[in-house]
This record gives structure tokens, C-alpha cells and sequence, in this order.
């Protein structure tokens, strides 16, 4: 049997080169994407966030390494059989390199959805998500060589110091004297092993919501580690009921109903919404933006513009729900790929269904893609019209799908061959990584800087294109537009928290009745309740977000990342945690959430505390129990 100091021996150094390399991944984390975290690139800082993160660190280590401690404290003597032992190698060699890989893939993956990779994001591998990921592959390998070429470095230093750590193994005796040290080696083991993968000794183990008490909420995905988010994300499939206030003490808004005025009479409108991939405010040149978008100031000048729109979530797969069915992401998994996928919904196109609309997603991508075609079949749309269904597979951009300008010229098209009154929600892709357009744009259209500006300023010409068509056809005229982001895109140099969420939102009717600029807070889940308001809509509905048009609005906006519930109206910006407020701020004037002024007695967090309280009573008990819906008349 082996001496039980060289077990421990080795158990030591193995454990010291993984922590090695999840601090590098760290390090590359934060150098990858220090225009996120601009708050906390101090050294001061970041010396307590690292310090904070080994703790995340250990208990990702020792969970993912779990049964190989077991099997290397085992004190019998057919551990040193050469089987058992390749078997060993094998066991900690290629899952740490996976796990260790994962931090450095997050490095590139956290632009795109703002949070550390959860366990949803695997669906992409098993094609639950479309088969994007093996096609989009290799060009992720050549834009990110260095981070693979670093991570293979660092394999390769993971099993040269495994194959060290076999130099301390000493075989002695199996006598009853080594035996019992080797008992008391497993047993102490054991009790470290399990006390570092929880996390310490407190009530609860280690989780998001223990990173939202150690930092601010913005300096959360440094404090994580990829392995241990997955981990962490994959164990919370169900919500919980809760009942912060008894069913008497709710009103109308409070249970997510929306009641129609007294003998409201349907004017039936079409609705087109346009749903621009990645369109950050920052990007909109009429709101201050980086890029140039003559066509989209126009338009905007011409509508109902909400200067301080917000989005609900972080990802297209959340962002499309949020506005075609006021289901906001406050849950670790998105809604189409949640336990509660099979519940019936209100959205659009189904509560104009018994009217005689006809229904219709438009997306350039291939069918499967992130679930849009699941969600648009579950939020009643007639048809899903993809990639497979444009004529010529020539446009095809070699990575998404069709360029958007003849794939909103086809759904321009295709909605004109449709009866009226209709539901068209269209959805763009190319103001998305990798950033190219058609070669005959590129010159045109380049901007110097990050390369979505060039792929904003494509975007705009062939949403100008598509109005252009459009306005020529029969029921333009008697149409409401809806112009908006699915989610942000990526930063553009040094930015705040605020920016993480800022979309524009635009309602347009081609009469101009609609002309203004709103300065009140808008968010994706208000579409649907502000759109039914716009047509009239004769019967009562269920809705999570509000009434923009309503003079009982309350503007705000909430949102959800890593356990923590962000809540935001006119004035405060209030942070909770599931159990209790951890920030307040002032955000118009400290966009980077820097002072906070949680736990001064100050009013306006009494009141946060209330309405973030009944909304995720609200969310949870309307996902748990399938009520996010009120039976609708079959025919009118």
C-alpha cells in the first residue's frame, strides 16, 4: 500500500496546479473582458476578488474531483495495480482539462450573454439549441487561438505535474500501523473534500447567492468560476413557490391581469415586430450611439420613441419570449428549455388568433436554432419561417443564415402574400459574432473600431430596405411597427452597468399618430400589454410587464443574473438577493452603481423590496401552477 504521506503528498500538488489554473483562467477572464468590469480593474479590488474566487475555486475542484479523492484515499492494496492507476491518470486528466478549458472558452462566450456559462449552455453541444455550435466552430477556434493555445499549454502542465507527483509514491507495508493512518488519512480526506466542495462551514452551501453577498453585482463573474456556475445551474431546474403576500393582498396588477376599457372594439391593426439582433442603445446614433443609423434615427423621429428602454434578459432565447409573450428570464434556465416549457402561454399571436389573424416568426436561421422555432409554435404563431424556406441558398452567410437584407425583403414579401389583419415578428442575425456582411457592403459600411459598428450600419440599410419595399404594399398603412433589441451586443470601450440592459424601443405607425420621445422607463415585457393597448383588445389578458399607455404605469424594469434580482424605476436601481436588499443606487447620476445607499431606512427601498417581492410571487406561482394565461373567446 502507499505511504499515506505521499498520498497526501500528491493529493497536494495536484490540487495546487488546479488552483494554478483556475486562476489563470481567471486572469484571462478579466483581461478578455475588462470593459465590462471598469469599476474593478483597481488593484485593491481585485486582489479581494481573486482572494474571494479561490474559494469558489476549491469547492469547484474538489465537486468535479470527487470520486477521484475517494479513490486515491482508498488504503488497500490493489490501488497500486497498474490498471488502477492508469485508470487514476485518466480520471483527473482529461475531466480537469475539460473543466479548466471551460474558463477559458467563457473568457470569449461571457460578451454574448453577460454572465459567467451555465448549464444550459451545453444544449448547444447536444444540438438542443440547433447545430450551430459545430458549424460556428471553427471560426471561434481561429478568432480565439491564443486562448486554446494557452489552455493546451496549460494540459500539458496539468500532466507533467501529475506525472511529479507519482515521484512521491512510496509503497510500505500494509501493517496494522499504516493501516489506521491510512483510515485516518481517508476519514480526514474525506471531511475537507466534502467541507471545501460546500463551500465552509456555513448554514447553506456555496452558491450564486453567496457571491452577490462578498460583491457587487456587477464584479460577480469575476468572483465565478465556469465549472462551478455549470454546476451550480444545472442543480436549479424548479422554482419555488412563494408567498411573500397572502392572494388578498394583490390587485389586478399585482396577479399580472390586464382588464380592457368598457366597451372596447377591436381596431384591427397588423402588427410587425422587428426584433434587430444585438441593437444596444449604444450603437443608435439619435440616442447618443457609436455607430451610424440614419435609417433607424428617422424612423424613431417618426415614432413613439422610449429613450431609456431596457431588456429583460441577456440572451435571444430569453430577450424573444420577453417580448412576444411578456415572460421575463428570472429563472437560471430560459422559459423554451425550463420544466415549465409545456405550459400554456399568452403572447401575441395568440391572443389575436381568435380574431382572424394570421401569424408568421420570421428568422434567417436554420430551423432548431436556439429553440425559435419551439417557442414560436408554443406562443401560437401559425408558421415559422426560416432559412429552409428562402428561395436562394446562395445568400447564405456562412455562419447564421441569409443576410439580413434579402431575408427582409423575402418577409416583406411573404407578408404581403398573407391575409389580413396579421402577426409578423421578425427577427435579424447578422449584427452577430463573427460581424461580417456581404462583401459588396464591407467597404462601405466599415466603420474603424469594434466590427459591429460596420454590421449596425449593414443592419440599418436593410431595415431601411425592407420599409422601402413594404411601404409600396396594401397594408403598410394599416400596420403597427415595433422596433427593438432582443438583448445588447458587445461593449464598446469603457462602459457602466446600466449599459448591460439599454435597448432601444420604438412603437411606429405610419400615420405618425404615434410621434414622441418618452424619457420613462419601457422593457421588453411591456410590448404586449402596450401593443393590445394599442388595438383595443376587448378582453381581459395576462401580462407580466405594464401598460406603457396606461395612466396608472408604474415605469420599471427588472431583471435576473447568478441569484440576483435587479430592479429598476425612474429614480433607484435596487438589487436583491431572494431574502434581502443588497444595493441601492441612484443610477441616473451613478450609472456604475457605485455608492450604495442599501439599508439607510431611505423609502424608495421599502418600496422596491414590495414590488420586486410580488413579482417573482408572481413569476414563480405563474410557472409552477400554468397560469400565465386567461381562457380567450375561439371565435369573434
Amino acid at each position: 500500500m502507499l505511504h499515506p504521506r505521499s498520498i497526501l503528498a500528491r493529493l497536494m500538488l495536484q490540487v495546487g496546479i488546479l488552483l494554478l489554473g483556475y486562476f489563470l483562467g481567471r486572469v484571462a477572464f478579466v483581461l478578455a473582458n475588462a470593459e465590462h468590469f471598469s469599476d474593478a480593474l483597481k488593484w485593491h479590488v481585485l486582489v479581494q476578488l481573486f482572494m474571494q474566487g479561490m474559494v469558489f475555486d476549491l469547492s469547484a475542484i474538489f465537486l468535479t474531483n470527487l470520486i477521484y479523492v475517494i479513490l486515491v484515499l482508498l488504503p488497500f492494496s490493489f490501488t497500486l495495480k497498474q490498471r488502477y492507476q492508469r485508470t487514476l491518470f485518466y480520471l483527473f486528466l482529461i475531466p480537469n482539462c475539460l473543466f479548466l478549458l471551460s474558463n477559458f472558452i467563457d473568457a470569449a462566450y461571457f460578451p454574448f450573454t453577460g454572465k459567467r456559462m451555465q448549464a444550459d449552455a451545453l444544449l448547444f453541444v447536444t444540438g438542443a439549441k440547433g447545430d450551430d455550435f459545430f458549424r460556428l466552430l471553427p471560426s471561434f477556434l481561429w478568432e480565439y487561438w491564443y486562448l486554446w493555445l494557452f489552455s493546451i499549454g496549460l494540459g500539458l502542465a496539468v500532466w507533467k505535474i501529475y506525472q511529479f507527483s507519482l515521484r512521491f509514491d512510496t509503497v510500505v507495508e500494509p501493517n496494522r500501523r499504516n493501516k489506521n493512518w491510512s483510515i485516518a488519512l481517508l476519514v480526514c480526506g474525506l471531511g475537507i473534500t466534502l467541507l471545501a466542495a460546500r463551500g465552509g462551514l456555513q448554514v447553506r452551501p456555496l452558491d450564486f447567492i453567496h457571491a452577490a453577498e462578498w460583491t457587487d453585482v456587477q464584479n460577480i463573474p469575476i468572483l465565478l468560476n465556469t465549472p462551478f456556475s455549470i454546476i451550480k445551474s444545472a442543480d436549479k431546474k424548479r422554482l419555488q413557490d412563494i408567498e411573500f403576500f397572502p392572494e388578498q393582498e394583490l390587485n389586478n396588477q399585482d396577479k399580472g391581469i390586464h382588464l380592457p376599457d368598457s366597451g372596447a372594439v377591436l381596431k384591427p391593426l397588423n402588427v410587425v415586430v422587428i426584433m434587430v439582433e444585438s441593437l444596444s442603445k449604444e450603437y443608435v446614433s439619435c440616442l447618443n450611439g457609436k455607430s451610424k443609423t440614419p435609417f433607424l434615427d428617422s424612423l424613431f423621429s417618426k415614432g413613439l420613441l422610449f429613450a431609456n428602454g431596457f431588456a429583460n434578459a441577456k440572451e435571444s432565447i430569453q430577450g424573444i419570449p420577453a417580448i412576444l409573450a411578456s415572460i421575463p428570464s428570472l429563472q437560471n434556465d430560459p422559459f423554451i428549455f425550463s420544466p415549465y416549457s409545456g405550459n400554456k402561454i399568452t403572447s401575441i399571436a395568440n391572443l389575436l388568433k381568435p380574431y382572424g389573424y394570421q401569424s408568421a416568426f420570421f428568422h434567417g436561421g436554420k430551423k432548431g436554432t436556439m429553440g425559435f422555432d419551439a417557442f414560436a409554435a408554443l406562443a401560437g404563431f401559425d408558421q415559422y419561417v426560416g432559412m429552409e424556406q428562402f428561395p436562394d441558398q446562395t445568400q447564405f452567410d456562412g455562419h447564421w443564415g441569409i443576410w439580413d437584407e434579402p431575408f427582409l425583403q423575402f418577409t416583406a414579401t411573404s407578408l404581403d402574400q398573407m391575409q389580413q389583419p396579421f402577426v409578423g415578428a421578425v427577427f435579424t442575425l447578422n449584427t452577430h459574432h463573427p460581424f461580417k456582411m456581404p462583401e459588396q457592403y464591407s467597404s462601405r459600411f466599415n466603420m474603424k473600431g469594434h466590427p459591429i459598428l460596420g454590421c449596425v450600419r449593414y443592419a440599418d440599410y436593410a431595415l431601411e430596405q425592407f420599409f422601402r419595399t413594404a411601404e409600396k404594399m396594401p397594408w403598410y398603412a394599416n400596420t403597427l411597427f415595433v422596433i427593438t433589441a432582443d438583448h445588447i451586443g458587445p461593449k464598446i470601450g469603457r462602459s457602466n452597468y446600466i449599459q448591460n440592459y439599454s435597448i432601444p424601443i420604438c412603437f411606429f405607425l405610419p400615420d405618425g399618430s404615434l410621434k414622441a420621445r418618452n424619457a420613462s422607463l419601457a422593457s421588453q415585457i411591456d410590448i404586449l400589454p402596450s401593443v393590445m393597448h394599442l388595438l383595443n383588445y376587448p378582453e381581459p389578458f395576462f401580462a407580466m410587464g405594464n401598460n406603457l399607455f396606461s395612466k396608472d404605469n408604474y415605469p420599471f424594469t427588472i431583471t435576473y443574473n447568478a441569484g440576483v434580482y435587479t430592479c429598476m424605476d425612474s429614480a433607484y436601481c435596487y438589487q436583491f438577493n431572494g431574502m434581502s436588499g443588497k444595493g441601492l443606487y441612484r443610477w441616473q447620476t451613478d450609472p456604475g452603481l457605485s455608492i450604495n445607499y442599501a439599508g439607510r431606512g431611505l423609502s424608495a427601498q421599502k418600496n422596491h423590496d414590495m414590488k420586486i417581492k410580488k413579482f417573482i410571487q408572481l413569476f414563480n406561482g405563474s410557472m409552477i401552477h400554468n397560469r400565465m394565461h386567461i381562457s380567450q373567446p375561439s371565435i369573434k
